[in-house]
């Protein structure tokens, strides 16, 4: 006949706290840091994702809601499009002094340029 093992206190302790660990991790990975939680809005359904930002129409104000773009930059962009004409593509704003490859990732689905149209 085999002995019955028991669980001591300690070990009860530690699985809880690796549990209530891993919750947190589980948690923490499904928001954004702050308690938020996080949709990438590429997955949203067409209806409730934001419209794009017209590279070709948006004044300096507009263009700071983008990531990483402020005051200095938005004013780049706007003079960029006033001196060379309209973005033909969105590929186009990496033109812009300031905007590299990880800028350009982190809003080139947040932009467009529609006809290459100048307001």
């Amino acid at each position: 006949m085999k002995a019955k093992s028991k669980v001591t206190k300690a070990e009860l302790a530690l699985l809880l706290a690796a549990a209530g660990f891993l919750l947190a991790l589980f948690l923490l990975r499904a928001s954004d840091g702050r308690g938020a939680s996080v949709t990438p809005q590429r997955n949203l359904p067409p209806e409730t994702a934001p419209e794009k930002i017209d590279l070709n129409r948006a004044d300096a104000e507009e263009l700071q809601t983008l990531p990483g773009i402020g005051e200095e930059l938005a004013e780049r962009i706007v003079r960029r499009r006033a001196e060379n004409g309209a973005f033909e593509s969105v590929e186009e704003i990496r033109s812009v002094d300031g905007i590299g490859e990880k800028k350009y990732e982190a809003i080139r689905e947040l932009i467009t340029v529609n006809g290459g149209e100048t307001p």
